[in-house]
């Protein structure tokens, strides 16, 4: 998993895992869910792997609309 801000520098850069893992679990097992809400006021943007942690970071994290709202998505 990596993260990068606008500018491509790369502030993370998380180990290998053996195996397959979810990004979601990944992510939390790394614990950065709770980076976000400590940090500055940021905007993440991430692909639909990650849906459902909008909620848990305070809204910072924005992920695609869910396969359900894919015809009449919602304005938000």
């Amino acid at each position: 998993m990596v993260v990068t801000d606008e500018d491509g520098r790369v502030p993370f850069c998380s180990p290998t895992r053996p195996g397959s893992c979810p990004d979601i679990t990944h992510a939390r097992q790394l614990g950065l869910v709770n980076l976000p809400a400590d940090g500055p006021a940021v905007e993440i943007l991430a692909d639909a792997g990650y849906q459902g942690l909008g909620a848990q970071t305070g809204g910072r994290l924005v992920t695609p609309p869910h396969r359900k709202f894919k015809k009449n998505a919602p304005d938000w």
